[in-house]
């Protein structure tokens, strides 16, 4: 996916440089260029210096046919004029894995490369290569007459499942007589912001589509009012979505627009159904379209990080996200419903998740002759207990403790003495106390930390548990007034300072409380080890901690050096004592032949 959108933001930028506009210029008709363009582009002049907005119907409906006829014009000119010489690109499944080494037979022979600029001018001079080099010099040609156009790119990816479908073998005859006869969709298309009214948008694609009207097609680019499904049609085309079928295996997952300033946008909502979750306020990271939408967002904001936003691009942006949330299909089935992105009910949530209590149901089903309400997955509530909060360092508020969201029943516990109670509970017909309470995040506050507390003696001692260490899983969990040390070996230097096994010219005693970041469920079957990682000391202690330790550490080093040497000393002395033998048994019955 990466590459791709890349590869598309880099050959968006080509297609709108002046020598490409020139050289595209040259190539224009002069009946087109010194008749309709000129007419239009001075008639677009007087109009953008009386304003849009005062501009007559009859006015409008004038230079709207003929902008539309300007367009068809050339569409029919480069359909006649551009030749197909090679074949584009083909992503229709994987490479079986056995086949590997055989790869060619499942790929057409490649076109020749493009790598910069000189070489797209060069293919523009020749006016043949595939035909998703022919779609962005289509593109090319709008920007070169003034037009606002943008290129459109079909993301080819594919899915990441046991059933993926495999890359059928390619018919080199028939590709080599009719160039990828067999894509009966295209990977790369134009869109052109229609100069008299910014609203509309038209679509245009020059080479895949044989029925004239297809090529072209007027869509609402955006409106002041709310999408409704019955207006559907004015906002979105299926024409480009790959049906599957016998004849066809393209797919269509991400649709990106690439504009005259590079304005990366996801432009997805305007050619496929059912892409609602991806302009939900929250994603569902835990699954795989949630994560790969998650990628893809992140990939167009790097990209249009520089880029200002108009008023009419922030306009665009809300209606496709409106014609998203619109237009969605309904499954009739349960497990269909269960794997979709984009729809919930009462029956298909997780055992962690509660749908919003002031969330308007979208529509209603029956499954199992049960009717039930319909909802977006926006409007899921996921529920986490007083321990999973903890591991990523927030606590319940104290005022929202005995609300739960949701209560659970617990799975049994991995520990033996967990499990003692768990039975125990059981059998004294307790259940309640194996409940789990789950709470959202908005019942949760940042972590209420423990604190330091002064004994009778006005001595400030470091909190603990009745384990006699504390658990930190975040940073900001750490006691205010306290300091994180996380040397190696630290506890057990800072244990053989206090017990008198170190000696070291310091005499101040040093509190320190060992910090537990998890715990080990496998290395000792039905036990939780603590797994601890340095220790918390007062902040005023910390740099007479760090120089214990590093006395600690300077006395563990020799008298790993003194076993070092014992152990070199005992290695020769064995040598020594055999080779002594060896010598002996030599002089008794002779040496060895």
């Amino acid at each position: 996916m990466v590459v791709y959108i890349v590869h598309g933001y880099n050959r968006n930028q080509w297609l709108s440089n002046k020598k490409v506009h020139k050289t595209l210029r040259k190539l224009l008709p002069d009946s087109l260029m010194d008749g309709p363009v000129k007419k239009f582009s001075k008639a677009m002049k007087r109009i953008r210096n009386n304003g849009i907005e005062s501009l007559e119907p009859s006015v409008y409906l004038e230079q709207d046919k003929q902008f539309i006829y300007i367009l068809k014009y050339l569409i029919k000119w480069f359909r006649k004029n551009y030749k197909f010489d090679s074949n584009g690109m083909r992503v229709l499944g994987y490479i079986p894995e056995s086949k590997l080494g055989e790869s060619d037979k499942y790929s057409p022979k490649r076109a020749p490369s493009i790598s910069n600029i000189k070489d797209f001018l060069s293919v523009i001079k020749k006016f043949k290569h595939n035909r998703d080099t022919g779609a962005q010099i289509f593109t090319a040609i709008l920007r070169s007459l003034g037009f606002e156009s943008r290129l459109i790119f079909s993301i080819p990816t594919l899915p990441k499942s046991k059933d993926a479908k495999m890359q059928p073998k390619v018919d080199f005859e028939k590709l080599e007589r009719n160039k990828d006869n067999d894509l009966l969709y295209p990977y790369f298309w134009t869109e052109v912001v229609n100069p008299l009214d910014p609203s509309e948008i038209i679509v245009i694609e020059t080479s895949c589509f044989h029925d004239e009207e297809k090529r072209l097609s007027r869509l609402k680019r955006f409106v002041h009012e709310k999408v409704k499904r019955d207006t559907l049609s004015s906002y979105y085309t299926d024409m480009f979505y790959p049906v599957a079928d016998q004849f066809n295996q393209m797919t269509m997952h991400y649709v990106v627009s690439y504009s005259n300033d590079n304005l990366v946008m996801d432009v997805s909502s305007r050619y496929m159904q059912d892409v609602s979750f991806r302009w939900f306020n929250k994603l569902d990271l835990r699954i795989q379209q949630g994560r790969t939408a998650l990628l893809f967002h992140s990939i167009l904001r790097h990209l249009s990080h520089n880029h200002e936003y108009t008023s009419e691009d922030n306009s665009e942006l809300d209606c496709l996200k409106e014609v998203a949330l619109t237009n969605y299909n309904i499954p009739t089935t349960w497990s269909a419903l269960k794997r979709n992105p984009n729809l919930v009910t009462e029956s298909t949530l997780r055992y962690n998740e509660v749908i919003e209590s002031s969330s308007v149901p979208l529509s209603s089903i029956s499954l199992d002759n049960k009717k039930e309400s319909i909802y977006f997955k926006n409007h899921v509530i996921v529920g986490k207990s007083e321990k999973q909060w903890k591991f990523l360092g927030r606590s319940i508020q104290p005022e929202q403790a005995k609300f739960p969201i949701k209560v659970t029943k617990s799975l049994p516990p991995r520990t033996i003495a967990n499990k003692r109670i768990f039975n125990f509970n059981i059998m004294n017909n307790q259940h309640s106390l194996n409940e789990t309470k789950l709470y959202s995040f908005n019942q949760t506050c940042s972590y209420i930390k423990m604190k330091i507390f002064i004994d009778s003696n006005g001595k400030p001692n470091l909190p603990r548990n009745r384990f006699g260490n504390l658990e930190i899983f975040r940073e900001c969990m750490i006691p205010d007034g306290c300091c994180w040390i996380k040397l190696n070996f630290i506890e057990s230097i800072l244990s053989a300072y206090k017990s008198g096994k170190l000696k070291v010219p310091v005499d101040i005693e040093v509190q320190y409380v060992p910090v537990v970041t998890g715990f080990n469920f496998t290395s000792k079957a039905g036990s939780a080890i603590p797994v601890k990682k340095g220790v918390i000391v007062l902040n005023e202690q910390a740099v007479i901690a760090k120089k214990i330790w590093l006395y600690g550490r300077i006395s563990q080093h020799s008298l790993e050096l003194t076993e070092r040497n014992r152990i070199a000393l005992a290695n020769w002395q064995g040598l020594l004592k055999r080779l002594r033998i060896k010598r002996k048994l030599e002089y008794y019955y002779g040496a060895h032949e």
